[in-house]
């Protein structure tokens, strides 16, 4: 039995896949998703990792190989994002190094680097989970368009060849090519995606404080369950619907008994229709491109937690109406861990070829 541990740390959730590699064939273990804020709480992220090592072991057998992504060197407890990339990567080495084998990142170029030398990399490691899962999607769908809806960002990356061909290659890039959109199902801010609602007949300007999230607004419609609020709420309330009603009121400087459910779910509906738009066009930018480049249509493969949260109504809305959803690929538990799962599989890859 040889370990192969896929991480993917980002600053709210962190993700592991524990595969097994042994006579040449690959098994999942384990995977999931956990909430930790690191922005909030990096002083016990080493204890915390060590807890995820001590789970695995303990159920299993001793971690042989890690290997990892993460997206957590923006979180704004660092100064800068080579700060973070190198305190994470201390951490995950002082953890992980097992005998001869140090931990592995995964970089924009689709190459290994072993912790030594990710700072000197920083900036070709940062934020790289979005390159692993396409590559490896990109082995069975050579030509495709992968849409990652999570709950803070969604990921539009083209493939081509087998190839990710995504025109941004870090997070600032990504943003300004429409790759990136920091926009998701359950920690985005209101007014991240809407400045004004209609509400009795008047157009009214919303509060900039955090007072509700994207997670209220799926809530508040039915879209998603109590358990599938994995994050803070903005006030530190329960994920339910009765305090998400609440918290949504207060966007526009009211309270609930001020309005009435039917107005706040109103109000929920034409968030939830401008953050589609947001994300519509940014997949239509994407799309096109594809498009002009290619002479091909990509097959569109939904990954994420909002895979289906919003994904499916998204890709209808905009005349689509084929997809691939990740849990028709693979276990559906991986679904929650995609990238943790994808890296770990091309380090094995990896592992085959030598």
């Amino acid at each position: 039995m040889t370990i192969v541990l896929g991480l993917d740390i980002g600053g709210a959730n962190t993700k592991f896949a524990v595969l097994d590699y042994s006579e040449g064939k690959v098994s999942l273990l384990a995977a999931e998703s956990e909430y930790f804020p690191l922005w909030k709480q990096f002083e016990k992220f080493s204890d915390y990792l060590i807890s995820i090592k001590e789970k695995i072991e303990m159920k299993y057998a001793s971690i042989d190989y890690t290997t990892f992504v993460t997206t957590a060197e923006l979180a704004d407890c660092f100064q800068t994002k080579k700060e973070g990339i190198e305190s994470i990567s201390k951490i995950v080495e002082k953890i992980f190094s097992k005998d001869n084998h140090i931990p592995q990142m995964y970089d924009v170029n689709g190459e290994f680097l072993s912790t030594s030398k990710t700072v000197e990399k920083w900036l070709e490691v940062s934020a790289t989970n979005w390159v692993a899962s396409a590559n490896f999607l990109g082995k069975e769908y050579p030509n495709a368009i992968m849409l990652d809806i999570g709950s803070t960002t969604t990921d539009i990356i083209p493939i081509f060849n087998g190839k990710v061909v995504a025109k941004g290659r870090n997070d600032f890039e990504r943003l300004a090519s429409q790759e990136l959109v920091y926009s998701g199902t359950l920690r985005t801010t209101i007014p991240a995606i809407i400045h004004e609602i209609k509400l009795r007949g008047k157009i009214v300007p919303i509060s900039s404080e955090l007072f509700a999230t994207s997670g209220d607004v799926y809530i508040i419609l039915d879209m998603i369950s109590e358990n599938e609020f994995t994050v803070d709420t903005a006030d530190g309330r329960a994920p339910n619907k009765e305090k998400s009603l609440a918290r949504l009121a207060r966007i526009v400087c009211a309270d609930h008994n001020q309005l009435s459910s039917r107005e706040i779910i109103q109000i929920a509906q034409q968030i939830k229709e401008k953050q589609f738009n947001i994300l519509s066009t940014a997949l239509n930018t994407v799309i096109k491109r594809f498009h002009t480049d290619y002479k091909l249509d990509p097959k569109i493969i939904l990954i994420g937690s909002g895979s289906e949260v919003i994904g499916i109504s998204l890709l209808r809305e905009n005349g689509i109406y084929e997809q691939v959803l990740i849990n028709e690929i693979i276990n559906t538990a991986v679904s929650t861990a995609f990238s943790a799962y994808a890296t770990a599989h091309l380090y094995i890859d990896k592992l085959g070829k030598n």
